[in-house]
């Protein structure tokens, strides 16, 4: 039976979307990279394993990838599979997958949250403690750990200001949950930006909005508190 004819009902996987979700691209680096643009869209190709294969990516509004069998000049189905987890077809899939890993490390940039802030912020985390935020819910909520204990030291979801402050606004924007000295707890919140933790206990704990009412500077403050307080 051909692939095609088995496809419907079966789980296909987004291969790509393990290496680009949560991902900005350089333009600039696509083109040093190898990528020709054309027709509004930035192509490239590569043959691998031995030219048995072809990696097409595109990337316009939206990534597309495929991988052509040169032998047959069909799109090469099989690594899309999620059952079909033999030898050969489980190279295939890891050669395409080295390729798209390597366009993303030498092409984007991380950008794991709405606001821009809230980038900012992940990006000091990383730099300063070598720390990356992991989704374990599987929505744009992520969560920073030490990497001794694998404890919460922030948190940062995106939430409306209605679920904040019940004030009826329905905007949306990155906040950031802290752990706190408790004995400035009535200090910190004087100040604009800072509240009563998100779902977390509002004694040991505030919500930071990240839309740079408070500079990063500051931010980054009480994220280096929360990561001392939280050790």
């Amino acid at each position: 039976m051909q692939v095609n004819q088995i496809l419907n009902g079966v789980n296909m996987i987004h291969i790509e979307d393990e290496f680009f979700l949560k991902k900005k691209f350089n333009f600039e680096k696509l083109k040093e990279f190898g990528f020709s643009f054309e027709n509004n869209t930035y192509v490239y190709t590569e043959d691998f394993l031995d030219s048995n294969f072809k990696a097409i990516i595109e990337i316009s509004d939206v990534l597309k990838g495929k991988v052509i069998d040169n032998n047959s000049d069909e799109e090469y189905m099989p690594l899309r599979i999620e059952s079909f987890d033999g030898e050969y077809v489980c190279k295939v899939r890891e050669a395409y997958k080295s390729i798209l890993k390597r366009i993303a490390d030498i092409c984007c940039t991380d950008v794991f949250f709405a606001d821009d802030q809230a980038n900012r912020i992940t990006k000091f985390i990383d730099e300063t403690y070598g720390v990356k935020p992991d989704f374990p819910w599987k929505d744009d909520n992520g969560v920073f750990r030490h990497l001794d204990n694998n404890k919460w030291f922030s948190l940062i979801m995106y939430v409306s200001l209605d679920a904040l402050l019940k004030n009826g606004d329905n905007r949306k924007l990155n906040i950031i949950n802290l752990k706190i000295d408790t004995s400035k707890r009535n200090e910190l919140y004087e100040i604009d930006g800072i509240y009563p933790a998100f779902h977390m206990n509002h004694k040991m704990w505030i919500s930071v909005v990240l839309d740079d009412t408070i500079s990063d500077e500051k931010v980054m403050e009480l994220v280096t508190c929360s990561f001392d307080l939280t050790k």
